[in-house]
């Protein structure tokens, strides 16, 4: 059953393979030849190919961007096609008419079709990791860029959580493919649904794996900063942040710690302002500006203060859970594709030969 599964589909075997196994292998060739990248958790900024230090930076951002893709297209074209065209063209009546039971008849495909493209997905998430964060050319360590290794789509693309998103595709395509029993529905509810499923997690799961902290900023603090804080540079050495966070959410609150929604348009702004040309030198300017510049804080301070928040609250995850984040999201998205699976197998059982 495994030698005839393999000869049937062989050719959709090694696309689904072959396709995250030869991105990774490019990914890594280039930056081992560009002499590595520094470790830094975000979508490089850098994109062409011009200068040396860009290629690998250029590379890895595609692959990543692939990489997330990946899962929807593998679930589309693999997932449902594996039963669909059997379905479509009713060859799967040869096979449920044979000694072999329904069961086997689906689990051989499972394994042998899905099971090394899921391996596949998880070596391309870990090379990728690799490639990112293991190949810098110095002793550099995680630089604070407001990114975090949490951040999508980071974080789908770099780790074996990749292998998961991969498993969901696929469980869902061919779930679908035996339900709809038509190739087109199916690969359009497939692609529909997975896209929503990746954009669910980094929006509305992924923050609840655990507790976020909690930065509180007083309204005057909060302000403060808006008008004219104080560098990063010049801070104390130990209150710098090197490592980067995930920031959930940031709201002004009240005194009960729930979000306000703030309205400035509601603030008694004054309408005097006065130009630069009206004054006789620049210095009367900049103190007038000064003074302009106070007063408008004031105002806000007050006006925030009238519609009831008391502070303002950053909840953030650090970038240090990375792996554990990884292992609950691959976990979930593992015991989704099981139920998928099951509901596959009671669609099996239903087949009529």
């Amino acid at each position: 059953m495994i030698w005839v599964t393999w000869r049937q589909f062989r050719a959709t075997i090694l696309f689904g393979v072959l396709t995250p196994l030869l991105l990774a292998a490019i990914t890594i060739a280039i930056t081992l030849i560009d002499g590595g990248v520094a470790p830094i958790p975000a979508l490089q900024g850098c994109l062409g190919i011009g200068e040396d230090y860009c290629t690998a930076e250029t590379a890895q951002s595609l692959a990543i961007l692939l990489t997330i893709a990946l899962p929807v297209v593998l679930g589309t074209f693999v997932g449902v096609t594996v039963f669909s065209r059997d379905l479509e063209r009713r060859t799967h009546v040869l096979g449920l008419t044979q000694s072999v039971s329904r069961r086997r008849w689906y689990g051989v495909r499972v394994l042998v079709v899905f099971v090394p493209t899921m391996l596949a997905m998880a070596l391309l998430g870990c090379a990728l990791y690799w490639a990112k964060y293991r190949t810098s050319p110095g002793s550099f360590t995680f630089m604070s860029t407001g990114e975090s290794r949490l951040d999508f789509p980071t974080f789908g693309a770099t780790g074996f959580v990749a292998g998961a998103y991969t498993a969901v595709g696929l469980m869902l395509g061919a779930a679908c493919a035996l339900a709809m029993r038509n190739t087109i529905a199916a690969m359009i509810t497939t692609l529909v649904v997975s896209t929503a499923f990746l954009a669910l997690l980094p929006t509305q799961i992924r923050e609840h794996y655990a507790n976020p902290e909690v930065e509180r900023l007083t309204v005057e603090q909060k302000v403060g900063d808006m008008y004219g804080g104080t560098p990063d540079f010049y801070l104390p050495m130990d209150s710098i942040r090197i490592y980067p966070r995930w920031n959930v959410s940031s709201d002004y609150v009240d005194r009960h710690g729930d979000a306000v929604a703030i309205d400035l348009q509601q603030c008694d702004w004054p309408d005097d302002y006065r130009d630069m040309s009206e004054f006789e030198t620049v210095a009367e300017y900049e103190q007038y500006s000064d003074r302009q510049r106070a007063n408008n804080a004031r105002i806000e301070i007050d006006c925030i203060r009238a519609q009831g928040a008391e502070a303002f609250e950053t909840k953030y995850h650090e970038d240090r859970p990375f792996w554990r984040f990884q292992a609950i999201e691959t976990a979930l998205a593992l015991v989704i594709a099981g139920l998928l699976g099951g509901l596959s197998l009671l669609l099996v059982r239903r087949l009529r030969p």
